[in-house]
């Protein structure tokens, strides 16, 4: 490899976490579901809309790991920046159930085509240049800069107050700029997957199967995964409910990304001082008193739990990934770390789509409540998983 090639190596994490910036940058994200309801969407309406984001990635999660693994990783990031870009359009220009809906199909397809391959790309990048070892601390700064754009995008919601549609255009010109940085990057030599689609779905399920703490860890992690992205789909419409002004979700946007912020910068150093069973048991414990925080009427306590539940979402942008990378060769890294993504998209489905008619049918209230049974639920499988072997 001659410097050229190398230098350009080295250029493509400083590119993710400048495209993961770019992500997090999204304008509308403190005001989305408000946006949705002063568009007059009901609650099963926001529950189908976001239940898109997070059912197409399940249909198109293998797929595109699978293309990732045998062909090429840029194109996928590259056809990633380009759904995100298109959601943007349908937000902007749309006023109905179905653009919306469609927009957020575009949003889950560039997740299906993001969250296990960029983590690939990253680490592959490392590992042609030697540096494989610092993987932990690079994937935690390409979250960092994801949290990084969400801090300064929290000023959404003071754009919305002015002009509801402007945070869309804002948001177009932003997935514009990370589509042009995807073009740039330089696809890492790696072996390539020869095997065919289902086969090769099977060999990567076969690498977490081994590892049978890794595979149980990843079903309880997703559990857990889901139920936070229920949170946070679902914290504005709580706000509103327990009577706080949209004047200050900005705020607690803002607040809630700088914890996030926090706990990605100092998950290294967490991880290696604390081990991984108890940041596993830390994001239970999180998980679990913010769903009940939900239930209540407390103005300080859901605004405490949008806020400190917050801090999982940062530790959690590298802790799977960390363990699925140095278990897995890069022949089967994408479609592996699919299979995890798959089922925490699929966790997070279901308890949207129950959350949302639980409540319609009695209360918001009522719909945390059973969200906080299923964690605790996870939160006991895994005390018992935590007795067992160390990881690796």
């Amino acid at each position: 490899m001659d410097k050229i090639e190398q230098k350009g190596l080295k250029a493509n994490v400083g590119k993710i976490c400048l495209m993961n910036f770019l992500d997090g940058l999204w304008f509308p994200m403190s005001v989305f579901v408000i946006f949705l309801l002063d568009n007059g969407m009901n609650l099963t309406q926001v529950g189908l809309i976001l239940g898109a984001y997070s059912i197409m990635p399940f249909f198109l999660d293998l797929p595109s790991s699978i293309l990732a693994d045998k062909y090429s990783r840029k194109s996928m990031l590259i056809l990633m920046s380009l759904a995100y870009l298109l959601q943007n359009v349908f937000y902007y220009f749309g006023h109905s159930f179905a653009m919306f809906f469609v927009a957020s199909c575009f949003n889950g397809i560039g997740t299906a085509l993001s969250m296990g391959i960029s983590s690939a790309f990253v680490y592959d990048t490392l590992l042609s240049i030697g540096k494989e070892k610092h993987y932990e601390k690079a994937q935690s700064k390409v979250t960092i800069s994801l949290f990084a754009g969400r801090l300064l995008a929290s000023a959404g919601v003071f754009i919305y107050l002015i002009d509801p549609r402007m945070v869309f255009l804002l948001a177009t010109v932003v997935t514009f700029a990370g589509l042009c940085i995807a073009f740039s990057l330089k696809e890492p030599p790696r072996q390539k997957s020869a095997s065919k689609p289902l086969l090769h779905i099977k060999e990567g399920l076969d690498f977490l199967l081994k590892h049978k703490i890794v595979w149980h860890t990843a079903i309880v992690f997703s559990l857990m995964a889901g139920a936070c992205g229920v949170l946070f789909d679902y914290y504005q419409p709580v706000m509103k409910v327990a009577g706080i002004s949209v004047a200050y979700f900005g705020l607690v946007y803002f607040a809630a990304n700088s914890f996030s912020f926090a706990g990605a910068f100092f998950y290294p150093k967490l991880s290696k001082h604390v081990g991984w069973k108890k940041i596993m048991i830390l994001y239970l414990a999180i998980a679990l008193a913010a769903t009940l925080s939900f239930a209540t009427q407390s103005r300080f306590l859901i605004i405490a739990a949008v806020i400190v539940s917050s801090l999982s979402l940062g530790l959690q942008g590298v802790f799977m990934s960390n363990i699925i990378n140095k278990i897995v060769p890069s022949t089967h890294r994408a479609i592996a770390l699919s299979i995890q993504t798959q089922m925490q998209l699929l966790f997070n489905f279901i308890l949207l789509m129950a959350v949302s008619m639980i409540s319609d049918a009695v209360s918001i209230a009522a719909g945390m409540i059973l969200v906080s049974i299923l964690v605790a639920i996870a939160g006991m499988v895994f005390l018992k998983l935590a007795h067992k072997r160390q990881l690796i």
